[in-house]
């Protein structure tokens, strides 16, 4: 009786103890998992990244250089006046602000504050809910602006511009779209696009540092 009870009681205490042993086996358990899955995930190598990276900088430079994108920006600012250089001058400069906020989330945050921010809960943080709306402003009034000072060249005003737009639309002529010395609207619109999808190619060619945490708190 005396072997039976302790038997009983030594399987009970066996009982009792194994569930507090289980959350740290469990711990140890998931981060033995999490260890091997980040082994077992190969980092991004350089061919990786260009392979990804490197079609948008192809097609943006093939673009750009195809309808001369530059060339006919440098004759309207040498030789418009008016409305469509001071178009073409607020293009450029969204286009710059556009660079400069990539870079302050690619490259100033992880590299130089130590963290990247969790874009898929931007609303989350005080500076993404900043940054995000403008950096999305910046890109569609730069692009429309591009098209529209490259486009609408030779016009004389803007209400100019917008009466031959309507009317072009309702008599689908794309030549009354387009002013006397622009490249015309489709054109201009496949050069712009042709110029930001290199831009972003070659941002996307920064490196993330390594063992750098997502930050998931309000930033």
């Amino acid at each position: 009786m005396s072997a039976a009870a302790s038997g009983s009681k030594s399987s009970k205490d066996t009982e009792t103890d194994s569930p507090r042993r289980r959350p740290s086996q469990n711990r140890r358990s998931s981060s033995a998992d999490n260890i091997l899955r980040s082994v077992d995930e190969p980092p991004p190598t350089l061919i990786t990244t260009l392979i990804k990276h490197g079609k948008y900088i192809a097609l943006g430079g093939v673009g750009t250089w195809y309808t001369d994108l530059i060339g006919v920006g440098r004759r309207i600012l040498d030789e418009e006046s008016g409305w469509i250089r001071r178009v073409l001058v607020a293009a450029i400069g969204l286009h710059g602000l556009t660079i400069i906020i990539f870079l302050y989330l690619v490259l100033f945050l992880p590299w130089f504050r130590g963290y990247i921010p969790h874009y898929p809960k931007w609303q989350q943080s005080a500076r993404l809910r900043l940054l995000v709306p403008v950096l999305t402003a910046t890109i569609l009034l730069g692009w429309t602006s591009y098209v529209v000072s490259l486009s609408q060249a030779g016009k004389a005003s803007i209400f100019v511009s917008l009466g031959d737009a309507v009317q072009g639309v309702g008599e689908a002529d794309p030549a009354k779209m387009s002013g006397t010395r622009g490249i015309g609207v489709f054109r201009a619109m496949a050069g712009t696009t042709a110029l930001y999808a290199l831009t972003l190619g070659v941002l996307g060619l920064i490196p993330a540092p390594s063992n750098v945490p997502i930050r998931k708190k309000h930033s």
